[in-house]
């Protein structure tokens, strides 16, 4: 996905932002015994030649909620992605094919005695589990999502087939959260910064709408972490305030913050200041052309330049420029 992608996984990989998203979703807070530590997203590939690449999951955590242990993986989509069904169940697959591979490396390691019922051919016992790997994904973009949203839809049409042979094929689920459209109440609810950049994303559309929202929560804006900044800068058209930040860092978190309340101010006296200047250089022109005009009325009322050479030197019409010489004070020229 590139910069969006890459501000959205580093402001995301914080466990009260993660929250606050996944109690949005669940509609109820979590339980006391949650937690998520991130555990290694990243996941190498062998294709048939024996060369390796790899992919990379935006977040990849050992979680636990209401005494469950499991894998919580988020990914974030600035976009909408054609193959995004099939890109997550690739992930995915890969996140339990490491898991398997542990399992038989650590039963190899132990010189576990395999059972009647056990795999000894894979090295896998029956009591053996792959912790579940729950997906959310997080969509930034501005146009709707609409399809695909699973791996059916990415599917040629099977109408036509018996509803027993349709089952056969295999589906997977992409559980998309749309950012921008999450309703304000809800985003007044979450306890982390997160309802913050949603709301300068609700409102970016308005430069009035922003830059009053600033000025409103002007405690957080006034020290605006940086990987905050970052997605404001990467997702948004209001890039004329983050060229303007300096940053310094804020002891209580240990990351770089900035005053964007400060860089808004400056922007807008700048801008004042501009106006000015434009102003009086429009004076200065209007001015200018008034004491030329008056000039050439004066020539004309004492009979030294005929009316049809100064309208034609004031870029007038002849009828315009007589009317603005009566208006002037003068006689209409003849």
């Amino acid at each position: 996905m590139g910069e969006p992608n890459n501000a959205l996984k580093v402001y995301m990989n914080r466990q009260d932002r993660i929250k606050s998203v996944l109690e949005y979703y669940l509609g109820t807070k979590l339980p006391p015994d949650w937690r998520c530590e991130e555990t290694g997203g990243f996941l190498t590939v062998r294709n048939s030649k024996g060369n390796l690449s790899f992919r990379e999951r935006d977040f990849l955590g050992k979680a636990q909620a209401w005494g469950v242990r499991f894998l919580l993986g988020l990914e974030n989509q600035d976009s909408i992605n054609l193959t995004y069904p099939w890109r997550l169940m690739e992930l995915d697959c890969l996140t339990y094919e490491r898991e398997i591979e542990r399992i038989q490396e650590r039963n190899e390691r132990d010189e576990v005695k395999y059972r009647a019922e056990d795999d000894f051919k894979y090295r896998y016992r029956k009591d053996d589990c792959l912790k579940p790997v729950l997906n959310l994904t997080l969509y930034w973009g501005k146009k709707k999502w609409k399809k695909p949203q699973n791996l059916r839809d990415m599917m040629d049409s099977m109408e036509g087939l018996p509803e027993k042979l349709q089952r056969l094929a295999g589906d997977y689920q992409a559980h998309i959260v749309c950012m921008r459209e999450i309703p304000e109440e809800d985003i007044q609810k979450m306890d982390s910064d997160l309802r913050y950049v949603l709301g300068i994303l609700k409102r970016t559309a308005s430069p009035k709408q922003y830059k009053e929202y600033i000025r409103e929560n002007r405690a957080y804006f006034s020290r605006m972490p940086k990987s905050a900044v970052d997605v404001i800068d990467a997702c948004t058209n209001i890039k004329n305030i983050t060229e303007k930040l300096e940053y310094t860092l804020n002891a209580k978190t240990g990351e770089e913050a900035a005053d964007v309340c400060k860089a808004l101010d400056e922007i807008e006296r700048n801008a004042v200041k501009r106006g000015l200047k434009k102003g009086v250089r429009q004076g200065v022109k209007q001015g200018e052309r008034r004491g030329a005009l008056m000039m050439l009325f004066s020539l004309v009322n004492d009979g030294l330049l005929n009316v049809g050479e100064a309208a034609r030197r004031a870029k007038l019409s002849k009828d315009v420029f007589c009317a603005k010489m009566t208006k002037a004070g003068y006689k209409k020229p003849i």
